[in-house]
């Protein structure tokens, strides 16, 4: 499941390269460091990476459970292959037949939609194409007639998925449905929970860079994770501007400072606001949100870089399984603005 170009799920404009696993700090109360193993590999268009704590002797078993739930996510929703039931659903007119993971994740979206008031949008993909982000890059800014025709392919509205006799399907309403900016976390989920059936209840998954743990990490804490310092140039891993530890909960986290350009005297960032077919005017440099799935951790983020700083974390305190993390641009630095709990997750810069 390649992700579009410019998508915020993409590991080339998402970021999600500020997640970093970290030695974890021993308390006195945590049993004794278990060897932690590690295997890599590439899938969706970027690199995914796989620890555990335990014995190295399941090696073959986490490769192959990792490549199989990686593979059969993406031949389900991926929008670069032809055969995919995403690809089927997206050249058809009409409902077509898909299996219940894809219905979930297509529901999951939608209701993402709409607790967001169109701020996340799995049908933005024409908006992505309008302003240079899947394709070339603009040597001029669209006209408004130009806005407002592609901004009439898009609406979460007009996508139904339904169920039948036990059969799901999905109509996408004539849209350019795009699971990329939720079906990434997705396929963490899913590789954590091929872990979990292997026996490996301390585990951690990174896929393009988001991320879920479970159970303890190399010291017997909690797994600690690192959030980027959003600057422009910046290397994943150079600078952290906070360091979050988690046990059996997902991060992901999604900013406007690499992948953006200027055209016509106007930076044009990758994240688009739905409701205004416009690039989104946030004051966020970037987000990061806890969630018990990397799934929701995933859409959240992104639906947070479009919605703000005050809207967003006004929803996240609605939802106490949520937690997130706002770094906003100020003089000489950045300021971290948090949800109610986030304070308790946090270990420092």
């Amino acid at each position: 499941m390649r992700p579009s170009a410019g998508r915020c799920t993409a590991s080339t404009t998402r970021l999600v390269g500020a997640l970093l696993l970290l030695v974890a700090c021993g308390a006195p109360s945590a049993p004794p460091p278990l060897d932690t193993h590690r295997v890599a590999g590439k899938a969706f268009g970027t690199t995914w990476t796989v620890q555990w704590r335990g014995d190295d002797a399941v090696r073959p078993r986490v490769e192959t459970a990792v490549v199989d739930a990686l593979a059969r996510v993406d031949a389900r929703m991926s929008t670069w292959r032809d055969d995919s039931e995403l690809s089927l659903v997206r050249a058809s007119e009409g409902p077509v037949p898909v299996s219940a993971e894809t219905a979930q994740v297509v529901r999951a979206a939608l209701a993402l939609a709409e607790a967001t008031d169109g701020a996340f949008d799995p049908t933005v993909q024409p908006l992505m194409e309008l302003w240079g982000f899947h394709g070339e890059r603009r040597d001029a800014l669209p006209s408004d007639e130009e806005v407002a025709a592609v901004r009439e392919r898009v609406g979460f509205e007009k996508v139904d998925v339904s169920a039948v006799d036990g059969q799901w399907t999905v109509d996408s309403g004539g849209t350019a449905l795009d699971l990329s900016a939720i079906a990434k976390g997705h396929g963490v989920d899913a590789v954590s929970r091929a872990l979990a059936q292997l026996g490996l209840p301390d585990h951690y998954v990174e896929v393009g860079g988001e991320v879920r743990v479970h159970g303890r990490g190399p010291s017997g804490a909690g797994w600690r994770l690192g959030v980027d310092v959003p600057e422009a140039g910046s290397l994943p891993g150079q600078r952290f501007a906070a360091i979050v530890e988690l046990t059996n909960a997902a991060m992901a986290t999604s900013g406007n400072y690499r992948n953006v350009y200027e055209v016509d005297g106007q930076r044009v960032v990758h994240t688009m606001d739905p409701r205004l077919a416009r690039p989104a005017t946030s004051d966020a440099a970037s987000v990061t949100v806890v969630a018990p799935t990397c799934r929701a951790a995933d859409g959240w983020a992104t639906a947070l870089m479009v919605l703000g700083t005050d809207r967003g974390l006004a929803l996240i305190d609605e939802r106490p399984e949520l937690e997130a993390l706002v770094l906003q641009v100020s003089e000489g630095g950045f300021e971290q603005r948090v949800s109610r709990g986030m304070d308790v997750l946090l270990q420092g810069p």
